[in-house]
């Protein structure tokens, strides 16, 4: 089987210029130096708008704007994800429907956040937009911001019913779950990639097919380079690079994502701005740590 999806994603941050918080508008010249850079360390796509470019700050049309100015700046060079999604179904099929208007045609749909649905809510939920939709969708399990798992079952029920239902993005921390969707999606075209930079490695030895990583902002090179030997069964190899960043892993979730990646882009000479209320820049100790990690790498503006 051809696995659609596989490879190293960076999930984006969004530039913002300066303000107060409130108002800022979206840098896209920044954004489109920051896509220059993962394009340049290797990547084999790019998430817009995802979690980690703090897309419930800002509105659909905001969102839709920035997908669309980052699709005509790759211009056909890499594949662009949508990171969609909302807790009400409806508001998440026609904001897809609108995405896929400007030529994005794959999603990422995290699952819904405050309803904490039952798992049959959230297989339902899926399902409807799956039905409604052209696009592929990855499915986005992330409890630690939704507050609710897709269980591996339910996760397993979708794949196996709905052809454009190609990933999950699994940021859950359990192998084990992870595991059983890996096992139980062997005969359909279907992949699992991890959402967790520290378990990239452990999920791809399972079976996984890649990433969608927040270090591969900061070290996009060090990132693929990781996903790929991986992919190819060179784990020692990849293990070797891989330990080299686990402070990376660690600090840029030392305060509340993309808090940590917004401070160490800016060292990176790469103005990225802090991010919308009520993110707000990190502070001189978390700065200290990360000033660190990235001298030790050796990253430089």
């Amino acid at each position: 089987m051809s696995k659609i999806f596989s490879g190293c994603y960076p999930a984006l941050v969004t530039p913002m210029n300066d303000g107060d918080g409130l108002t800022n508008q979206v840098n896209q010249k920044a954004m489109n130096q920051l896509i220059d850079y993962v394009l340049k360390g290797g990547v084999d796509g790019i998430l817009v708008a995802g979690c980690t470019g703090h897309a419930s700050s800002m509105t659909w049309d905001e969102q839709i704007t920035l997908m669309k100015n980052c699709l005509e700046h790759v211009n056909s060079k890499t594949k662009v994800i949508a990171g969609d999604g909302s807790n009400c179904t409806r508001e998440a099929i026609e904001a897809a429907k609108k995405i896929e208007d400007i030529g994005i045609t794959t999603h990422l749909q995290i699952s819904p956040y405050q309803n904490k649905p039952m798992q049959e809510g959230l297989y339902q939920h899926y399902a409807h937009i799956a039905s409604k939709i052209d696009g592929d969708i990855i499915l986005y399990n992330v409890p630690g911001r939704t507050c609710k798992n897709i269980d591996a079952e339910t996760t397993i029920r979708l794949a196996k019913e709905f052809s454009n239902i190609v990933a999950v993005k699994e940021a859950s921390g359990n192998m084990e779950q992870i595991k059983k969707i890996i096992e139980g999606t062997q005969d359909i075209d279907f992949t699992v990639v991890s959402g967790d930079d520290k378990l990239n490695l452990e999920i791809i030895k399972a079976g996984g097919r890649g990433s969608i990583s927040v270090a591969a902002n900061i070290d996009p090179k060090r990132t693929c380079e990781i996903v790929n030997l991986a992919l190819k069964g060179k784990y020692e190899e990849a293990s070797i690079i891989d330990r080299k960043l686990q402070e990376l892993y660690r600090v840029l979730f030392i305060e509340t994502n993309p808090q940590p990646a917004h401070y160490a882009l800016r060292k990176l000479n790469i103005p990225v701005g802090i991010a919308q209320l009520p993110l707000i820049d990190v502070t001189d100790d978390t700065k200290k740590e990360i000033d660190k990690v990235l001298s030790d790498l050796e990253l430089r503006g």
